[in-house]
């Protein structure tokens, strides 16, 4: 069986990059957070991961498919006072989450 790599987004910082480490204060007592790269993606917001041909052939469509037809898909709950969803933008033509782009 054939594997590609591909660079996926790095669930550690959520393909942000970078982490926040601690609160500080400027000259100003301003505080600030200080951010450090992270140890999982080295800074990149990227991960290594290898996928076979099917999955790949799947990311392909993915990519040039040009997401005419959107929905929403989740719900959005109401606990205790508190309001939270888990709403996603799908694309109906080729099932590409749009929300982990």
């Amino acid at each position: 069986m054939f594997k590609v790599r591909v660079l996926s987004k790095c669930l550690h910082c959520n393909g942000e990059a970078y982490l926040p480490i601690e609160e500080c204060e400027d000259s100003q007592s301003r505080t600030y957070t200080r951010y450090a790269p992270c140890p999982t993606c080295e800074g990149s917001g990227n991960q290594p991961q290898w996928v076979n041909m099917d999955e790949f052939a799947k990311l392909l469509h993915q990519a040039d498919c040009s997401h005419e037809h959107i929905s929403m898909q989740g719900n959005i709950r109401f606990i205790a006072g508190d309001v939270w969803d888990d709403l996603q933008e799908v694309c109906d033509d080729c099932g590409a989450n749009l929300d982990k782009s």
